[in-house]
């Protein structure tokens, strides 16, 4: 009876183990030990300038956080007004200091009108903020057909 205690342990251990791998995640990332204070520091298209019917290739968002945690978070562009997302979601980390994270554009998003601004959001700790700046960004029609966030 004791060779079979021997022999069930490792298999407990696994079954374990494989239990803690089976948990439900969250579609969100974004732990910190406290919610820091993040800023939107800059944030640019590329490429810039772009012709009017083309597709954003990437977004570059320099993020300024005040936690010295390096904190999980997913993060996405959106349209200012209308909150119409531009970006597919990014689970990122960020630490103290700054950060810059590069986000992919939708392959479907195109720029019209004359003018759009943008921000940039972040979930974390079960929260969706809105990061704080300085300044709006937004992109606008600068010659025929052509656009710039410059």
């Amino acid at each position: 009876m004791n060779h079979f205690r021997h022999l069930a342990f490792p298999f407990l251990a696994l079954a374990a183990v494989l239990q803690g791998c089976s948990v439900a995640q969250t579609p969100y990332i974004g732990t910190c030990g406290r919610t820091p204070n993040l800023e939107l520091v800059s944030l640019a298209m590329a490429p810039d300038p772009l012709p009017e019917a083309r597709k954003i290739d990437t977004w570059r968002a320099i993020i300024r956080s005040d936690s010295a945690d390096v904190c999980q978070t997913t993060i996405d562009v959106v349209e200012a007004e209308t909150q119409k997302p531009v970006t597919p979601e990014l689970h990122s980390e960020v630490s103290l200091g700054m950060n810059e994270v590069i986000l992919d554009s939708l392959a479907s998003y195109r720029l019209s009108g004359n003018e759009i601004c943008f921000t940039v959001g972040a979930y974390i700790n079960n929260n969706k903020i809105t990061l704080e700046s300085p300044r709006r960004f937004c992109a606008r029609t600068i010659d025929r057909g052509w656009w710039s966030m410059r």
